[in-house]
């Protein structure tokens, strides 16, 4: 009954990796196409965020469920190791069920890089269009605001408060 228990946990460790393969997959693209959209189309950003949290999520779950499922094949095999890793049960599996194994962890490892990447680079094109919009705002209010200490020539007052422009409010 261990051997299938622990064939059933081996089985169940590779359908996971596969599952969080496909949502990294998944991700990947809605990177890209939010990296697009930050250039072209900024009304499909919200959603293409949405889309993203409920991916990470899933992924999250994944990565809970193939916790779970590490300790229960090291627990099967009287390993008593508090943070075992996949690489420490390899040698334990077939070679045909570890070479798979492997290849979906190094799989996964390379898509989560690439997925941080374009993440990264999203981020820097996102604040430099913020920057750019702050940039502009300031442009727009310096042109309604008058210079500091500008005095109104009417009624010949001898000091009066800047006048403020046009109504415009400004908050940094």
């Amino acid at each position: 009954m261990v051997d299938d228990k622990f064939t059933i946990n081996r089985f169940e460790l590779e359908q996971v990796l596969v599952q969080q393969f496909r949502i990294l997959q998944e991700l990947i693209v809605l990177s890209k196409s939010e990296r697009v959209a930050l250039l072209n189309e900024p009304e499909l950003i919200l959603q293409i965020v949405e889309d993203k949290e409920v991916l990470l999520d899933k992924m999250s779950l994944m990565e809970d469920k193939c916790r779970q499922i590490i300790q229960e094949l090291s627990l099967s095999l009287d390993m008593h190791v508090e943070d075992t890793s996949i690489q420490a049960l390899l040698p334990y599996f077939k070679p045909e069920d570890a070479n798979r194994i492997k290849n979906l962890s190094e799989g996964i490892y390379s898509l989560a890089k690439q997925a941080r990447e374009l993440n990264h680079a999203s981020q820097a094109l996102a604040i430099t269009k913020l920057d750019w919009v702050k940039a502009t705002q300031l442009f727009l209010i310096s042109i309604f605001q008058p210079d500091p200490g500008y005095r109104s020539p009417k009624g010949g007052a001898t000091h009066q408060e800047p006048t403020t422009g046009l109504g415009v409010e400004f908050h940094v």
